[in-house]
């Protein structure tokens, strides 16, 4: 229960997803049974499939991790039953279209319902014009009805189109670092959740490496935090761009970074570290000289969570400080030096 409510307050479209495919359900499953009492079959079966396909779509998302895949399934599904609903149940059918409308613009991006609720629109109007007295009473019926659910449809694109935007300015303020553009400690405790609720449910392995820049204070000390800054940013910028798009990199706080690796396994983890360490070395400088960079990491173990994975991390990060910086220390694996081509197992 812990995993589940953790991973749907880390995962904001996820909980969208899950909330409207639940209340779908919800909102179905008894108008199925009614008409399945009063014999109205072909509503039956269409409630039938709008319930088995919610399930899937729910299923998609939790399971198959893909949100939003199953947020435009279950769009494009319930488009086309409003469409069917209007046909079979005259009049009483259409009121289900603006529950549709605004269905669309909470679980899809604002210009994907658009076109999703204007094609449903359409076909609703086209056939009450071919088969005049089947869905709508006369034209001036079906000219309101037309009308109301624009309306609905513009006021809800609006609504989303500014929730949009205002999320998005949110995640660019609270997500990255200030100074280096990557991910900050709140997000990195989010990837750490979700990394461990795809570790216990579906097995998947991610490594974490804890990067620490030697005699960092001595940097700011003696050239200024202006240099110090600089530092931090061509440091950031090197491991961005030398890592796989997959991994995660963020600032942990002061010269600390971290960086996480899904996927990776302990020879990729010691490699990367490395890789790293190496790079940093050739590629960062001061006026002094090189900068050097201490690694500590470690994959995810079955016993971990969040605190207990970085801890173990910190300390072969330690351990990498104590046996003389500019080097690496994995836990279960042998990490190399750079400077003094000292192997060291921990």
């Amino acid at each position: 229960m812990r995993d589940l409510w953790s991973r749907l307050r880390h995962d904001a479209y996820l909980a969208i997803v899950i909330f409207a495919g639940l209340l779908g359900l919800v909102s179905i499953f008894p108008f199925a049974l009614y008409r399945w009492i009063a014999g109205e079959w072909v509503m039956v079966a269409l409630d039938s499939l709008l319930t088995l396909t919610t399930l899937m779509a729910l299923y998609i998302a939790w399971y198959r991790g893909q949100p939003r895949l199953a947020g435009q399934i279950l769009s494009l599904l319930y488009a086309a039953g409003a469409i069917i609903a209007a046909i079979y149940l005259p009049v009483t059918g259409l009121f289900w279209f603006y529950c549709v409308v605004l269905f669309n613009f909470f679980i899809a991006p604002p210009l994907r319902s658009t076109l999703i609720t204007l094609g449903s629109l359409a076909a609703i109007c086209l056939y009450g014009l071919w088969r005049p007295g089947t869905i709508f009473t006369d034209l001036q019926h079906l000219i309101i009805f037309a009308c109301t659910a624009l309306i609905c449809s513009l006021f809800a694109y609006l609504f989303a189109w500014r929730t949009t935007l205002q999320r998005r300015s949110l995640q660019e303020l609270a997500n990255p670092d200030p100074l280096t553009g990557v991910g900050n400690r709140r997000t990195l405790m989010q990837e750490i959740e979700i990394a461990l609720a795809n570790f216990r449910r579906h097995g998947n392995q991610c490594g974490l490496l804890l990067l620490d820049i030697d005699h960092f204070k001595i940097i700011n000390d003696t050239h200024g935090h202006a240099e110090g800054d600089r530092v931090l940013v061509d440091l950031a910028d090197l491991v961005w761009h030398s890592s796989r798009r997959a991994d995660r990199l963020f600032r942990l706080g002061g010269e600390e970074f971290v960086l996480l690796l899904p996927g990776a396994d302990l020879s990729g983890l010691n490699s990367a570290a490395q890789n790293i360490v190496r790079a940093v070395g050739e590629r960062v400088h001061t006026p002094d000289g090189p900068v050097t960079v201490s690694i500590g990491g470690t994959l995810l173990l079955p016993e971990d969570d969040g605190s207990s994975w970085i801890h173990r991390a910190d300390i072969c990060l330690y351990q990498a400080k104590n046996g003389g910086r500019n080097r690496s220390v994995i836990h279960g694996a042998e990490s190399q030096g750079t400077e003094s081509g000292e192997i060291m197992a921990h």
